[in-house]
């Protein structure tokens, strides 16, 4: 398990994810948040290996029950970071193929749990099945404390924008000096135009670009220093 190596193997990297899991579990318990959805505005802002992270910090508790659910149907990256496959992906649950049961995938942490992709692909157009998504993640609300959900960048394709009517919370990332800010404000703009709750901000690259964010106040800001490194201490939630 990928997640769990690097959480053991770098303590750096494990003391900053842990920082950013305990307050993104607090602001879960204030604002009685269940469904979590993080995205970003472009591709390639590291969005996957958070929800990896993320998952398998707040997993390590034995008093938690965690999901991790892949809803990026055209670059999903959340089976090559847990080294697992769907045998009955999320789509044929949409579809009715199968119970939402059957599409449960174990790890290697017993109270962890992943839903992914079919291995063959899946057609996006699905997450527009509102009535079936709602249905089903209705049904593994009762099961879980939490539900991570890796979803599409905003700007490139409109596949999140249909979810985010159906989740309790939204968080951000960005790399600080690869997204603009207009296309940050356009990200934000999107979520707020589906009446989404953002939870927070993840900035990569900070130190290198602080100016460029400084005035991003319209967010709960969890800041990262630089990549793989959370710097948990720069704001608060």
């Amino acid at each position: 398990m990928k997640p769990l190596e690097k959480l053991n193997t770098d303590w750096l990297l494990a003391t900053e994810i842990h920082k950013l899991e305990a307050r993104l579990w607090r602001k879960a318990e204030l604002e009685k948040v269940q469904t979590i959805l993080i995205t970003s505005a472009n591709r390639g802002e590291g969005k996957s290996t958070t929800v990896a992270l993320l998952a398998t910090a707040l997993a390590l508790h034995p008093d938690r029950r965690i999901l991790a659910v892949d809803l990026d149907f055209r670059e999903p990256q959340l089976s090559v970071h847990f080294g697992r496959v769907a045998v009955h992906g999320l789509g044929a649950v949409l579809l009715g193929e199968c119970s939402p049961e059957s599409a449960l995938i174990k790890t290697d942490l017993p109270n962890l749990d992943l839903i992914l992709p079919a291995e063959q692909g899946e057609d996006p157009g699905l997450l527009l099945r509102s009535r079936e998504l709602a249905a089903t993640l209705e049904f593994y609300r009762k099961g879980y404390d939490l539900i991570l959900m890796d979803a599409p960048a905003l700007g490139p394709v409109a596949d999140t924008s249909a979810v985010l009517p159906f989740v309790d919370g939204v968080v951000l990332m960005t790399m600080a000096g690869k997204t603009t800010k207009p296309q940050l404000k356009r990200a934000r703009e999107i979520c707020l135009g589906m009446e989404a709750n953002i939870l927070g901000l993840i900035v990569g690259n900070m130190q290198e670009s602080e100016s460029e964010y400084a005035d991003a106040e319209y967010y709960a800001n969890y800041r990262r220093t630089k990549p793989g490194r959370y710097d948990g201490n720069k704001s608060q939630p």
